[in-house]
This record gives C-alpha cells, sequence and structure tokens, in this order.
C-alpha cells in the first residue's frame, strides 16, 4: 500500500513538473518573439552609442508588448 502510494505521489509530481515546462517554454517563445520585434524597433532607430537610450527603449517596448 505504501509502495502504491509512493508512486502515486511520484507520477503526480512529474506530470505537473512536465506541464510547467511546457508552459515555460511557450511563454520563453512569445518573450523572445517581442525581444526580436523591439531589437528591430530600436535598429531603426539608430541609436548606436547611445546604450542609456538604447536600454530604456528596450524596456518601454517590452512592457509594452
Amino acid at each position: 500500500m505504501k509502495a502504491l502510494v509512493g508512486t502515486l505521489a511520484i507520477l503526480v509530481a512529474l506530470s505537473s513538473a512536465t506541464a510547467d515546462a511546457k508552459t515555460s517554454k511557450s511563454v520563453r517563445g512569445v518573450d523572445s518573439a517581442m525581444r526580436v520585434d523591439c531589437l528591430k524597433q530600436a535598429r531603426l532607430r539608430r541609436f548606436d552609442r547611445r546604450f542609456a537610450a538604447r536600454n530604456r527603449f528596450m524596456k518601454e517596448c517590452m512592457a509594452r508588448s
């Protein structure tokens, strides 16, 4: 009986871990796509050596998206 309960507990823990991994991958994909879009916009604005302005723009852009 103890072995059965232990096995069930392990299965439940593993299934929830795989579900978390799947959702985090999809979130990472969306976040990555937004970041690529923001980088394209930053290149169009030609920040060149103005790193502070570029970083501020990236934060604002990521917050908007």
